[in-house]
């Protein structure tokens, strides 16, 4: 039995053992001195993000840690952090890599949990522009909007038929369909290689080329700017058309049916002839081109050299996106100023359309759109930290002060942009026109197996068609069934 000295030291031993346990407690909470912790995958906006969270701490008194990552390695970077003490609570994926998150058990299904704010804006992206790894998923908020087409010069185009302002003819070259755009460019290329002036219907509007050239129309060396040397151009974005007949989404592709897969061949092949009609009319760098090895020589028909040759005004058209504004601008400011992004036009029959709402009209009247980033919210982590993290995401997209920092700061598109939202960049400006008028196909190319753009589609371009100066029917029809084997076989049916 214990003495009464003994008891007295028992006593302290336990109550030292209660304080020391109270004393661990609170210091594994006081290791985390945020109440949610960010982890940014971009790189050009880490600066912008400083501030935005200075701003948002002043403003709500919640600590935010910030880690913007300083090299191209995200993936692995964040699998590090991942698996450490201090997990991130917002962290930023892109659609290639949310199914390992999502299988893993680190993403919030915004389809399904958070807090109403959150759900109402979730609910408000765009089926086509979600995040998801199978179809009523919706695993993230959009950073920024991308999207392309044909991109003009609005200064040569109203030039090259008179006009003192192009607006008139941006709006009905918009609404034209494919038969009325193959017209038009072969009126245009007659004009730039022989002068032949000419009329051109678009949208049913009668509009005729100038009888004089002016100093900017006669430096045109053909109607487009073609990247015969970077198969992404085509292997991605081409085939995108293709696949945006038969897909609606990213998802919807990636778990494409065997049967949508043979719904491809007729979409596949127009694609193709459609772009054999694009490069019958390539602009080169010191004069017209033609497809041959010229064509996918990269010191002619490289990213930088093609976005050169629309620049100085030698192409009227390059197929490219609102990203190449910035190096059109070092090139010329005012062709960047001036510029805006037109539909490219496919020959699609409405049969050949399978996605639900979409006929071949609109689908010439729309652009692609999609998102290379989402913010996405860490399951894994306390529920205090997801319920401030989703409070955050709710501030940065709906508040004046958010809005204004990814529209201005970071200068992105928002996924949520008003009609009133004006940038720097016009052809971002124009990304948002096009999502307000629900004119916008998706990136389905995304969804496709593993390398079947860049392979299937992209490589075969290359190396068996962009090389030969005449296409044979065989030679398309050869192309189609390389597509259509290659998925099924990438994809084990």
């Amino acid at each position: 039995m214990l003495g009464k000295n003994g008891k007295v030291v028992a006593l302290f031993l336990v109550l030292g053992l209660y304080m020391s346990a109270l004393a661990g407690c609170g210091k594994g909470t006081a290791q985390k001195e945020y109440d949610f912790y960010i982890f940014n995958g971009k790189s050009e906006n880490a600066e912008a993000f400083e501030k935005l969270v200075e701003v948002y701490q002043a403003e709500t008194g919640k600590k935010v840690k910030l880690f913007s990552l300083g090299t191209s390695d995200v993936l692995e970077t964040l699998r590090t952090e991942m698996n450490s003490k201090e997990k991130p609570t917002i962290f930023s994926i892109g659609a290639g890599a949310a199914r390992e998150w999502q299988e893993g058990g680190f993403v919030l299904d915004l389809a399904e949990e958070g807090i109403p704010e959150l759900k109402v804006l979730a609910d408000s992206i765009p089926e086509g522009m979600r995040l998801q790894t199978e179809a009523g998923e919706n695993l993230g908020i959009p950073y920024n909007v991308e999207g392309y087409g044909l991109i003009v010069d609005k200064r040569m185009l109203g030039e090259l038929f008179g006009l003192e302002q192009a607006d008139g003819i941006v709006a009905d070259f918009k609404a034209a369909g494919y038969g009325e755009f193959r017209a038009f460019v072969e009126a245009v290329d007659g004009y730039i290689k022989n002068e032949t002036a000419g009329t051109v219907l678009l949208n049913g509007n009668t509009y005729t080329l100038a009888d004089q050239m002016t100093e900017r129309t006669a430096a045109l060396n053909g109607v487009f700017a073609v990247a015969g040397a970077e198969r992404w151009t085509y292997g991605d974005h081409f085939s995108n058309y293709a696949l945006n007949a038969v897909f609606g989404s990213l998802a919807a592709a990636r778990s494409a049916t065997e049967e949508q897969v043979e719904q491809m061949r007729s979409p596949l092949r127009k694609s193709i002839e459609a772009y054999g009609f694009k490069t019958d009319h390539i602009a080169g760098p010191e004069g017209s081109l033609e497809r041959g090895p010229e064509l996918i020589n990269s010191t002619k028909t490289g990213y930088d050299q093609v976005v050169q040759t629309f620049a100085e005004g030698k192409a009227l058209f390059i197929k490219q996106g609102n990203w190449i504004y910035p190096n059109v601008r070092k090139l010329d400011e005012t062709v960047a100023e001036n510029s805006t992004i037109l539909p490219m036009k496919l020959p699609f029959a409405d049969e050949d359309i399978q996605v639900e709402g979409l006929t071949a009209e609109k689908f010439n009247r729309s652009i692609p759109e999609f998102v290379a980033q989402y913010y996405s919210i860490n399951r894994k982590v306390e529920e205090t930290e997801q319920v401030a993290a989703q409070e955050f995401l709710v501030w940065l997209n709906t508040t004046e002060t958010g809005q204004r920092f990814i529209v201005e700061e970071f200068a992105f598109v928002p996924f949520n942009a008003s009609a009133d939202t004006r940038l720097e960049n016009p052809l971002s400006t124009d990304l948002i026109v096009y999502m307000r008028e629900g004119n916008v196909l998706s990136n389905p190319f995304n969804g496709a197996p593993t390398s079947w753009g860049p392979e299937s589609y992209g490589k075969f371009m290359m190396e068996n068609l962009l090389v030969k100066e005449v296409w044979t029917q065989e030679d398309v029809d050869a192309m189609v069934e390389t597509c259509i084997t290659q998925w099924k076989e990438l994809s084990s049916y």
